[in-house]
């Protein structure tokens, strides 16, 4: 038989098997893979070494994680030394991994809250120094003479030293960079609290058994919050009732204080200046409850505890909660886990997996990730893999 006509049979009874065989089965499409960081606290070692030992990044920081979605639970700032540069690794990984067809998802946590506030309590010298410049002591010299003639109106008198070493260099710059026009600021008001993927829940503390609240609603409470404060500086600001150093504290004193004085006003039926409109008072009114927001509040979910104190028996209110909201899994950090490992709680309903990754503040913790691919989840530590549900 001639080579062609070899051929052509070769080929009709290829096409007869695959006939008698039937169509051939559709590929099913592969599970997402998420992965999921705690709180970092600006330790960037601890933070590239758990995203190689993920294989999200290489050794010089880059992507190499594909379609991979890392979600990081919050908490990149405070304690650590390298605050700026955890920010500026997770800027770029973000537009990295879109370029790669993955993402990159950082939360906002209660210490994002604590700095978008003005409350620096808990930022490292060292962190405050990254920020200063050649300026930064005539700019300290000139904030130094505006809170000291803020302070003389109110009766108070500034020890200038004092002042000065509580405020260290770079302390002025951080403020500004995380302010709503700064960098950082930016960028950190732009970060949601709470992220569903898939039938997972990721956040930072976690939404209390007991609440009503959805997703969404967290999202966007928080979000309005943010922009209640910040008005509420701004108008201070232009009113020249703060500084720039102004803290929290600072802030709430200068408008109960202002407000004080448009009630005195009106009681005495003085002439009140014309900035002082409904929209003034209203936007420092709202500062009064600020320890009621869900951006400061114990029981709010940048600062809730209950998924690691409550006992066993609340599975049952996890499981209406986990219910209600549509998810399999609620992921949280927050709560460091000492020493370092995960935590599955509630049936493997919660993982908790804030490890402590700053060591160096939190004796015995460890950098770790939680990796979920369909329903099998997976603790990834820079050393081992432990499966927690197969």
């Amino acid at each position: 038989m001639p080579f062609a006509s070899r051929t052509a049979a070769v080929v009709a009874l290829l096409v007869c098997a695959a006939s008698a065989a039937g169509p051939a089965p559709a590929a099913q499409p592969r599970a997402q893979r998420v992965v999921a960081i705690g709180d970092v606290h600006g330790s960037l070692d601890s933070l590239t070494a758990i995203l190689q030992a993920a294989e999200l990044i290489d050794p010089q920081r880059r992507w190499i994680g594909g379609r991979t979605r890392l979600v990081q639970t919050g908490d990149i700032l405070d304690r650590g030394a390298a605050v700026r540069e955890v920010m500026e690794l997770f800027m770029r990984l973000e537009d990295e991994a879109r370029r790669a067809g993955g993402r990159v998802d950082v939360l906002f946590g209660n210490h994002e809250g604590m700095n978008v506030l003005r409350d620096p309590r808990d930022v490292s010298a060292e962190a405050f120094e990254s920020f200063a410049d050649k300026d930064s002591e005539s700019r300290r010299s000139r904030a130094y003479s505006t809170h000291a003639t803020l302070a003389r109106r109110a009766g108070q008198e500034l020890n200038r030293n004092d002042w000065l070493r509580e405020r260290p260099p770079g302390y002025l710059e951080y403020l500004e960079a995380m302010g709503p026009s700064g960098r950082y600021g930016r960028w950190l008001r732009a970060r949601k609290p709470v992220a569903k993927i898939d039938d997972s829940i990721f956040m930072h503390a976690g939404i209390p058994v007991a609440s009503t609240a959805s997703v969404d609603e967290v999202n966007r409470t928080i979000e309005r919050e943010i922009r209640i404060f910040d008005d509420a500086v701004s108008t201070l600001q232009e009113s020249q009732l703060i500084g720039p150093a102004a803290t929290l504290q600072d802030v709430v004193t200068a408008s109960a204080g202002a407000l004080n004085s448009v009630a005195v006003m009106l009681r005495e039926k003085q002439e009140v200046p014309k900035e002082v409109t409904q929209g003034y008072v209203t936007r420092l009114q709202a500062l009064l409850s600020i320890n009621q927001w869900w951006l400061t509040t114990p029981e709010g979910p940048l600062w809730y505890r209950g998924y690691a104190t409550l006992g066993d028996d609340a599975q049952p209110q996890i499981e209406a909660l986990l219910k209600r909201l549509g998810a399999a899994r609620i992921v949280t950090g927050h709560t460091p886990q000492l020493p370092g490992a995960i935590r599955p709680r509630f049936g493997g309903r919660v993982f908790l997996i804030d490890t402590g990754m700053l060591s160096t503040y939190y004796k015995g913790g460890r950098p770790s990730a939680l990796e979920i691919v369909g329903a099998q989840v997976t603790a990834i530590y820079t050393d081992a893999r432990e499966p927690l549900v197969k």
